[in-house]
């Protein structure tokens, strides 16, 4: 008792079937020449691209495509999109398709409104110096349901030439407007369906578990996750289920709002370094190699939020049931179970070990389980082999 709750939810919302159609009207509210940021091809086989562009002309506004990001987005196509944002002169951003493009068109927007490049604005401190009546307003558009990007202040960023990947978390960062509309989701095929939903129950699980308190922010934690562990599966087997497709929309958005206030922990803290040294891993991929050790290891520190965890996934409520329950859930989608099977090499684990000191430290002190250097590289090698 005597808690005391932050929420802040400051990104508008359309949510439903249909919704993209509003992106015309929405933009209009910010100028008349808009940069779209998305990838090199789903958004156009899907037919999403072409809904926002069919809004965008309906309104009169002009719009760049500027389609060249892919997964695990780095810094220089980050400051690409941001010297075109500023030439171009162009009044907001669009970002339009997966987690990738949401993070980027955020990123966009701070690097083309403020000085220097992508990279200076990782993990920057809030503060004066930004400046917040310059930034060009960003609208997302997911056409995935997994990131929770489209309504939180995170862009994650790989740096190819260090392979740090790291996270601009910044007030700024904010878009000013998302539009989830679940029918772009249709299309996702089975294996892009269940990784993008394990996504959405890693920040579910980490953001309800880690030492940070906000019981308003875990109501959000706990409803992802319940409608996840109820309607990814039907999603999954039924790629046409428009209700699943909906409730899976809405738990990545709650997700990502509970990751907003509560922070991720250990898992996310030894996955950045995964895909940021094998940028073709995908980041639930590296998620669900992770996820079984490092719940071993931390349910300890919060029994009472594993066991509801593991509740809430079927399994008895016990915290280290959490453990059984997600095994049962990354077997019932054929998920990675090892680092070993995602090429990673047994080589590579000391230095991943030492990016996470480096790159992710900081979620130490908000892990339920005091962690270090020695505990990582431990964890580490159990994920590569498979030993629980």
């Amino acid at each position: 008792m005597g808690e005391i709750a932050n929420l802040y939810k400051p990104v508008e919302v359309f949510f439903g079937e249909g919704a993209i159609k509003v992106a015309g009207q929405v933009g209009r509210r910010y100028g008349f020449k808009a940069l779209i940021v998305t990838g090199r091809k789903s958004t156009k086989e899907n037919g999403a691209l072409d809904k926002l562009t069919k809004s965008l002309d309906e309104h009169g506004i002009q719009y760049l495509i500027f389609d060249e990001i892919e997964p695990n987005p780095t810094d220089k196509v980050v400051n690409k999109a941001a010297e075109i944002a500023v030439k171009e002169k162009v009044d907001f951003i669009v970002g339009i398709g997966g987690g990738s493009a949401l993070d980027a068109a955020k990123a966009i927007s701070i690097v083309s409104s403020n000085e220097g490049t992508a990279w200076d604005y990782v993990r920057y401190p809030e503060g004066s110096r930004l400046t917040p009546f310059l930034n060009r307003p960003v609208i997302t558009i997911p056409t995935t349901a997994g990131t929770g990007s489209e309504v939180n202040r995170y862009s994650v960023l790989s740096n190819p030439t260090t392979k740090e990947k790291m996270v601009i978390a910044h007030s700024l960062n904010y878009p000013k407007v998302a539009i989830i509309d679940p029918e772009l989701t249709y299309s996702m095929p089975p294996r892009l369906t269940a990784l993008t939903g394990f996504d959405a129950l890693m920040h579910a699980l980490e953001s309800l578990t880690n030492k940070r308190e906000n019981f308003i922010a875990e109501e959000y934690a706990i409803r992802a996750a319940e409608l996840i562990a109820k309607w990814l599966p039907v999603a999954y087997e039924e790629p046409e289920n428009k209700k699943a497709r909906r409730y899976m929309s809405y738990a990545a958005m709650l997700a990502g709002i509970a990751i907003d206030h509560l922070g991720v922990a250990l898992i996310h803290a030894m996955e950045h370094p995964v895909s940021g040294h094998y940028p073709k891993i995908a980041h639930a991929e590296g998620l669900s190699a992770l996820a079984p050790y490092v719940t071993k290891f931390n349910y300890k520190g919060n029994p009472e939020k594993y066991a509801l965890f593991a509740k809430i996934l079927g399994e008895e409520e016990k915290p280290h049931k959490a453990v059984d329950a997600l095994l049962k859930f990354i077997d019932r989608f054929d998920l990675p179970k090892t680092l070993k099977e995602l090429g990673v090499e047994k080589e590579k684990l000391d230095r991943l070990t030492e990016d996470v000191y480096l790159c992710a430290r900081h979620t130490f002190a908000v892990n339920p389980v005091e962690v270090g250097m020695d505990e990582v590289r431990e964890l580490y090698e159990k994920a590569y082999e498979g030993e629980l």
